[in-house]
């Protein structure tokens, strides 16, 4: 049974909606500017994908109750059910699953904050962390179940196979599946601590690369079982699959097996060959260690074939979205499968040797017509996970 995605929302710097940041990245603009929120200078790198004054300005006019992280994850979900044709309040069994890095991190700093003025933190306080899937769930009137992962940045497309889960398992009728997180001073200063991000910027595949840039937004999905009208949705989720590697925190397994297995067995749950793959959305991360071992994992899977297999960067132009970075490359990529118009690989000059074989798009925007799929995530922990998209085709 294939899943249909009947909605998406995406809220990040380039834009408020899917449509908006999916035209920005065809246009080849990126997402990166000045730190604003907090002081920046005590960092090594000052420019990241945080989002501008003016969103947060009418984010907490619009969700006066909520912090940042509610108000971004709210506003993506309410273009979501939108796009689905549905409202806050379900006629169904509608089911909840969030995934995030770090959570609602400004309520959890308010905490800290409070903390260390008082030497005690008030009960009060604490609601808007305690409460958070809660809240959401309430909002949404997800009664079937309500669920928060973290798998750190494979947390969104592992989410998408929590929520093919739940529906596959007759536990909802609908699914809600939505990832954020938000740039603080402290998640800046432990994303610095890690030593992956560039000095420079955001080089995917690229002989200079050095590390990545980290983003700020919210992703969100309506799912529901594909029931014979599929002209209805958006595009088909054949599968997704995860695994860990049990072999480091942050560095890969040697040729990055196991995102190769997990590509695999994403396609193996989708009863596909690595041959009806025309399109690859890489996690391509910018970091030395992960383009080149992914590069080496996707040549085992596609072989000679891999010159023919197009494969976006979209990081090059988000940023590292955390742990929404896989849902909102998976609604990217579903947006270009619509439209037939893939955005490009920015600071793209030199293909590093090591991996060779990749087309990655480099400079600008590319029309190409595909209906299948493959999208990679991976996450410190040696977490991988992956997904299968497809338009509404017979296969």
């Amino acid at each position: 049974m294939t899943i249909k995605i009947e909605g998406m929302g995406l809220f990040c710097g380039l834009g408020d909606s899917a449509g908006e940041v999916y035209a920005a990245m065809c246009k080849g603009q990126e997402v990166f500017s000045p730190i604003w929120r907090f002081d920046s200078s005590p960092y090594q790198q000052n420019q990241a994908g945080q989002i501008r004054r003016e969103q947060e300005e009418m984010l907490r006019d619009m969700f006066l109750e909520d912090d940042l992280a509610g108000a971004i994850l709210k506003y993506s979900i309410n273009q979501a059910l939108q796009q689905a044709g549905k409202t806050a309040r379900s006629q169904s069994r509608r089911a909840l699953v969030l995934a995030s890095n770090f959570g609602p991190l400004e309520a959890q700093e308010w905490l800290w904050r409070e903390k260390l003025d008082s030497q005690a933190v008030s009960p009060e306080s604490c609601q808007l962390v305690e409460e958070f899937v809660a809240n959401i769930a309430e909002s949404y009137d997800c009664e079937a179940a309500s669920m928060q992962l973290s798998m750190s940045c494979a947390s969104g497309l592992a989410a998408v196979q929590l929520g093919m889960d739940l529906l596959q398992g007759n536990r909802a009728d609908e699914v809600i599946v939505a990832a954020y997180d938000l740039l603080t001073e402290f998640s800046w200063c432990g994303l610095h601590n890690l030593r992956t991000i560039t000095t420079d910027t955001m080089r995917p595949f690229d002989l200079r690369r050095s590390g990545t840039l980290f983003s700020e937004g919210a992703a969100a999905l309506v799912l529901s079982q594909n029931e014979g009208q599929p002209e209805t949705g958006q595009a088909q989720v054949l599968s997704a699959a995860s695994n860990n590697n049990a072999f480091h925190i942050t560095a890969p397994l040697p040729a990055a097996e196991g995102s190769r297995l997990v590509m695999l067995e994403a396609l193996r749950l989708a009863s596909l060959s690595p041959t009806a793959i025309e399109h690859v959305c890489a996690h391509a991360t910018g970091t030395l260690a992960n383009d080149s071992s992914e590069a080496e994992a996707l040549r085992n899977i596609f072989g000679a074939r891999l010159a023919e297999v197009s494969v976006a960067a979209h990081k090059s132009q988000l940023g590292h979205l955390l742990g929404a970075a896989g849902l909102a490359e998976l609604i990217v990529t579903v947006l270009a499968m619509q439209n037939g118009v893939i955005p490009p690989t920015l600071h793209h000059e030199q293909l590093d040797p090591k991996c060779q074989g990749i087309d990655c798009i480099p400079g600008q925007a590319r029309q190409k017509k595909f209906n299948c799929a493959l999208i990679n995530s991976a996450g410190i922990g040696g977490n991988n996970t992956a997904a299968v998209i497809s338009n509404f085709i017979p296969w």
